[in-house]
């Protein structure tokens, strides 16, 4: 009865945020100017101000590489993603819109931030059968309310009318991976993850595998493994922003 309660409270305080957001003018959560009618918490200007990741980038991870071949990394170790490409660099107000989106729990933010997934896409020569997200242990996903990068590959699975799996999980519920080094990052997530579905679904399909934040790669490893192992013949990797070392 208690859960039926908090429940039915979480809807009432969404309904009223969604008619707040929908009756009274906004301003953009960035650079504070009156937002359009068509624009969602951020204006098109500080859009179009985001640091975009462009070539010379690494073949394999996406990384900015000088001679745009492969990048240290990508050389001294197995990938187990086929290719991984990101829209802009995590910085500035890419940073800061996907804080808002993430943190603030401003959902209806997928649709523009997945619509510029979507058009990176466009410019790749990338074909695959379905989409697959990076899932959220259960507790995690309860305590935000909602999985972000599942909502990011809703739009893009509209824009390009291709299915979404159902059957990859985070088994394990484990600490951030904020402020772990690399290979704190890989102990982790290592083993983390599972197919609970069909086998059938992901053996000999190729798939593209949504992130919002891409920073080290162990997850999107991690979770391209799990895929591989479980029967998919190659996973691509898309994230919405990348972490850049200076």
């Amino acid at each position: 009865m208690q859960n039926k309660k908090e429940q039915f409270k979480k809807n009432e305080v969404k309904a009223l945020s969604l008619l707040i957001d929908f009756f009274l003018p906004a301003d953009c959560k960035i650079c504070k100017s009156p937002l359009e009618y068509d624009e969602k918490y951020i204006c098109a200007q500080c859009i179009l101000k985001i640091e975009r990741i462009n070539p010379p980038i690494c073949k394999k991870c996406g990384v900015p590489s000088l001679n745009g071949g492969f990048c240290y990394e990508c050389h001294r170790r197995r990938r187990y993603f086929k290719e991984a490409r990101m829209f802009g660099v995590f910085n500035g107000n890419l940073k800061e819109v996907i804080h808002i989106f993430k943190y603030e729990k401003k959902q209806a933010l997928s649709y523009q931030l997945g619509l510029l997934m979507y058009d990176l896409l466009q410019g790749l020569n990338w074909e695959f059968d379905c989409i697959a997200y990076i899932p959220l242990h259960k507790k995690k996903e309860g305590q935000r309310g909602f999985n972000q990068t599942k909502l990011l590959s809703e739009v893009i699975s509209k824009k390009r009318n291709i299915p979404i799996l159902k059957g990859l999980i985070k088994a394990i519920d484990t600490p951030s991976q904020v402020g772990l080094s690399y290979d704190e990052r890989c102990k982790n997530v290592i083993e983390t993850f599972l197919w609970k579905g069909d086998k059938n679904m992901v053996k000999g399909k190729t798939i593209l595998l949504i992130d919002d934040v891409f920073t080290t790669g162990t997850t999107v490893e991690e979770v391209s493994k799990t895929l591989l192992y479980s029967g998919c013949k190659d996973v691509f990797v898309l994230c919405l922003a990348r972490t850049i070392e200076k």
